[in-house]
């Protein structure tokens, strides 16, 4: 986890922990100016803060729902149940101690709802004329396409709980990346490196997939087989016109210099 995610952590972690604190105290040993204080120190720190921003052209995944509303929903399930927990705990024993205990269990999936809103902020794509930049959880890594092993083209299907799973967490190992569209059906481009690492991207978020295309033809990388042979050979007469290289025109003052000497040379033979 990347220096980013790990603040972006600190922006949900900390509110979650003061609120708490401020309605939890407040039965005990806090005035209501101190909770009310407290509430407003974390509200400072959620929104005080600039959101992580990626760099021109990067694509970010599909946030189904959108991240304001997973926060809202964390914090919501954080500022219910950790307080009853925490008053249970401290007060209360026999059978309300155990069901004290028990609201730490839905009071601990906000963790899983910050955990999905870091990833979809922190994480993105980027291409690039020779390559390409995966960003998940704030890691960076760049990949030429010069490094590939090979590029294919699958048709990803999968039912809605677990499509949702896979376009918000993103990632099932260490070596593979996920950014999907959200869909239960999607194509995707799937690259995988030499070192067998594995890079899965909807198609359908790239807004320019024939650049894509051209950029892997031009470094020699086998283009993925789920393309036709027309449009094969389409992307490669626009690579041809786009990286023609054209020879310079000869410089009018040296055309002049060539001139002179013909004309001084034809005069001497002359003479």
């Amino acid at each position: 986890m990347g220096k980013t995610a790990r603040l972006e952590y600190l922006r949900r972690i900390l509110p979650l922990g003061l609120a708490v604190l401020g309605i939890a105290g407040w039965f005990y040993f806090m005035t209501l100016l101190s909770s009310i204080m407290c509430l407003v120190a974390a509200a400072a720190i959620y929104l005080a803060p600039p959101r992580p921003q990626p760099a021109s052209g990067a694509i970010r995944p599909v946030s189904r729902p959108s991240v304001p509303t997973l926060d809202l929903i964390g914090f919501g399930l954080g500022l219910v149940f950790l307080p009853l927990a925490v008053l249970g705990l401290a007060s209360a024993t026999g059978a309300l101690a155990a069901l004290a205990l028990i609201c730490l269990l839905p009071g601990s999936l906000s963790l899983v709802f910050f955990t999905v809103a870091v990833r979809q902020e922190t994480s993105w794509v980027r291409f690039f004329g020779n390559g390409f930049e995966f960003t998940q959880f704030g890691l960076r890594v760049r990949v030429p396409y010069t490094d590939l092993e090979k590029v294919s083209v699958k048709l990803w299907h999968a039912s809605g709980p677990v499509a949702w799973f896979q376009s918000t967490i993103g990632s099932s190992g260490r070596k593979k990346a996920v950014l999907l569209n959200g869909e239960e059906t999607t194509k995707t481009l799937v690259f995988r490196r030499n070192d067998g690492s594995t890079f899965t991207i909807s198609s359908e978020l790239i807004p320019d997939l024939q650049r894509v295309l051209i950029g892997m033809d031009r470094a020699e990388v086998d283009l993925p087989e789920g393309i036709s042979e027309w449009q094969r050979k389409k992307i490669r007469r626009r690579r041809e016109k786009m990286y023609r290289v054209e020879e310079p025109a000869p410089k009018s003052e040296q055309l002049d210099v060539a001139r002179i000497a013909a004309l001084i040379e034809h005069a001497r033979r002359n003479a």
